[in-house]
């Protein structure tokens, strides 16, 4: 990129040297040879002929709001209605039925129910004791289990109450 103090030079060693640039003679028009340039990309238009507004700038398109999160929920948009009860008047955040839901949900690490593997209260305690989902035995994970899968899925999960 070219820098203003470098244009600006170039500018006054122009002035000062016009004979080592001379000017193009410009070329005879005609009409019959010159091209009309195709366009790439055909204008969009609104229904009934009217164009759409263009915006200046680079012509690089910014991400909208919609397109900078996955949905969670396929098919609503972030903030449009709770994901826990389906109801539309209020968001997952202030759902009455939250409580519940935190309630039912199974941790990952402990196999508890009541909290996320991102509240769990051993998190601390360090991440060696795996507890397999095939046969229940801690010490390793489903994926290193020697007893067979039945029909591909876990025969037995160990879920502790609270």
């Amino acid at each position: 990129m070219v820098s203003q103090r470098q244009r600006l030079a170039r500018k006054r060693f122009k002035e000062a040297n016009p004979n080592l640039f001379p000017k193009p003679e410009p070329a005879p028009t005609d009409p019959a040879a010159k091209k009309k340039k195709k366009k790439r990309w055909p204008r969009k238009t609104l229904k009934g002929g009217v164009e759409k507004p263009t915006r200046g700038g680079s012509g690089k398109r910014r991400p909208g709001p919609s397109s900078k999160h996955p949905l969670r929920v396929p098919g609503k948009k972030p903030g449009e209605g709770c994901f826990i009860c389906q109801a539309q008047d209020h968001i997952a955040k202030l759902c009455p039925k939250k409580a519940e839901w935190e309630r039912s949900k199974i941790c990952l690490l402990c196999r508890r129910r009541g909290h996320s593997l991102k509240s769990c209260p051993n998190i601390g305690e360090g991440n060696d004791k795996k507890l397999c989902y095939n046969c229940g035995e801690a010490g390793h994970s489903l994926s290193k289990c020697l007893l067979p899968l039945q029909h591909g899925e876990s025969t037995s999960i160990l879920v502790l109450e609270l």
